[in-house]
């Protein structure tokens, strides 16, 4: 018992010494504190209107795994309100979610208001460094 006590009293001591962070989840790797926005058009060359319920949707995903689904990083869903091209988008991400991901691809795609698709890119357009703009070429999708 004698040998526990001093055992005992560190371990008291040190107790006092950690800190806890009640405000929030605790800092993740340096960047990752904030979410990073990227900006940019979504555009085609035809002279074709869109429906005015048509929706625009961008998505970041991570596309690294080859014969699997693509993982989805973040998507943004913007109804065109009767606006035509080119159409500006922002996403929001955060950015320790694409650190470690070796192919990251930004892609968008037009739909009508029953979710027919109308408009797709069809590369890979890999999702540029923080803070450099995109423009997102589409084609027409046959029907």
């Amino acid at each position: 018992m004698k040998a526990a006590l001093p055992v005992m009293l560190l371990m008291l001591a040190t107790a006092g010494c950690q800190t806890s962070n009640a405000t929030g989840p605790a800092p993740g790797p340096e960047g990752s504190a904030s979410m990073v926005r990227l900006e940019g058009n979504a555009t085609y060359r035809q002279r074709i209107a869109l429906p005015p319920d048509a929706v625009l949707i961008v998505r970041i995903q991570d596309v690294s795994r080859m014969d699997a689904p693509a993982r989805l990083i973040a998507e943004q869903r913007l109804p065109t309100q009767g606006r035509q091209v080119p159409l500006p988008f922002a996403v929001d991400y955060d950015p320790a979610q694409v650190q470690s991901v070796p192919r990251v691809a930004v892609s968008a795609r037009i739909e009508d208001g029953a979710g027919t698709l109308l408009w797709i890119t069809d590369t890979h357009i890999p999702l540029p460094p923080a803070g450099q703009r995109v423009d997102l070429p589409l084609v027409q999708v046959s029907r």
